[in-house]
């Protein structure tokens, strides 16, 4: 059975930078995904980030990320934030200050009958469900067995309540082999996007979670996921494939890879600079007071030579003095300089955390790539575990530096409360 009740997305190619902020509730959670971020923390209950923060904190939180930030929607995680007590005040929070929210979730308490009203009577937009394979594969991976029964029983509440899902898979080795079939799972159950994930190392999973058994190489995953890539077109789902090199895909799927230069025009992720902020110690913890929120440039750990709110900010306080037609012509090209000024300073962002935060790295074969100025290349574990000579330089176009060089032909679902900052 296929559906999609969403009837409210529309679908565009318009590309413009997200809007979307995320805050993390505390690293409790019901699963054990070896792959996760913050398996660790999510181990250790006495890590400082273990426990939920309150209510109120999450709330002042969700305020920062609105009003000081300017996010329309916000990610909201844990852990598994469905385990936290009062999830459904703060998405009510949320959605009552215009931060449209969305859930990240293994679905696992979501699964009984009448257990997703709730969430949709409190004003949530969307989930985003975490689908790590199917049937045992799927249970082996998370670390809880009839894992896999739940999440489907979850989803099929969502689809009957007609509330918007979204899919993650993370691709690592035991679940490559059924990439297809998660896929045929996003069509069932009417997904609007299905994302996979390279397994990647972030955070805890630098630790020794990553093995050859449990890595897969690019090899052997790119067959299987251009199959299913093409499935899931093929029914209208939009499909993004996360922190691969961009080479590896097929030139009509170079749309649906991205890498950090890339994640800022998707709408479903992540704001650069309420990014930065929002992963700092203490807005991940339960103790503490949020810190004072700045803007890239100012007060950020990285340094940029231009600050496009500082720069608004004094036109604001010095208008030129000329006629309304020449006056709004001059606005309209000062809008313009700042939006470049801003896109820089992202993709700035975007390159340093690719290669000082992540270690990616480039094989010899990169520098003859048309790709390599907006491509993150091959994170530095995956390199040392089975080198770069899987690499494709391509050779077929000009060498770009435009980090929408591609994915300006995706389309792009947008849900109804986001069309006017992104259409």
């Amino acid at each position: 059975m296929s559906s999609q009740p969403q009837s409210t997305a529309i679908k565009t190619t318009k590309r413009v930078l997200t809007r979307r902020g995320v805050m993390w509730l505390g690293q409790t959670c019901n699963q054990r995904c070896y792959f996760c971020y913050f398996i660790n923390r999510i181990q250790d209950h006495k890590h400082p980030q273990h426990a939920f923060m309150t209510l109120e904190k999450a709330s002042r939180i969700a305020d920062t990320l609105r009003f000081f930030y300017g996010n329309q929607s916000v990610d909201i995680q844990g852990g598994e934030p469905t385990v936290h007590k009062e999830i459904l005040a703060l998405i009510r929070h949320c959605h009552d200050i215009g931060l449209f929210p969305t859930l990240i979730t293994n679905g696992l308490l979501l699964s009984k009958p009448g257990a997703v009203a709730p969430y949709q009577e409190a004003g949530l937009r969307d989930f985003l469900v975490s689908l790590h394979g199917t049937g045992d594969i799927h249970d082996e991976v998370v670390g809880v067995k009839g894992a896999y029964g739940k999440i489907s029983a979850a989803l099929a509440q969502m689809q009957d309540a007609s509330i918007p899902v979204r899919l993650n898979c993370t691709m690592s080795k035991p679940v490559v082999p059924v990439l297809k079939q998660v896929a045929e799972q996003a069509i069932r159950y009417g997904a609007l996007a299905m994302n996979y994930i390279a397994f990647n190392p972030f955070n805890d999973q630098v630790t020794g979670h990553r093995r050859t058994d449990t890595v897969a190489r690019y090899a052997d995953i790119m067959p299987i996921l251009t199959d299913a890539i093409d499935m899931l077109e093929a029914a209208g789902i939009e499909v993004n494939v996360r922190y691969l090199p961009l080479c590896l895909a097929e030139e009509r799927h170079r749309k649906n890879f991205y890498n950090y230069q890339q994640l800022s025009y998707d709408l479903h992720e992540w704001d650069y600079q309420s990014w930065l902020w929002s992963m700092m110690p203490t807005q991940m913890m339960r103790d503490g007071n949020p810190t004072p929120p700045f803007k890239m440039g100012v007060g950020a750990r990285r340094i940029y030579t231009s600050d496009p709110m500082r720069m608004r900010d004094n036109y604001e306080r010095h208008p030129v003095r000329m006629g309304a037609k020449y006056k709004l012509q001059h606005m309209l090209a000062t809008a313009q300089q700042l939006l470049r000024g801003r896109r820089a300073m992202y993709r700035e962002e975007a390159m340093v955390r690719a290669a000082r935060d992540c270690g990616y790295t480039y094989g010899p074969a990169c520098a003859q790539c048309a790709a390599n100025g907006i491509c993150d290349g091959f994170h530095g574990d995956y390199a040392d575990f089975f080198g770069t000579d899987e690499a494709r330089p391509l050779q077929d176009m000009a060498a770009t530096t435009d980090p929408c060089a591609f994915i300006r032909e995706q389309e792009k679902v947008v849900l109804a409360e986001d069309r006017q900052w992104a259409l």
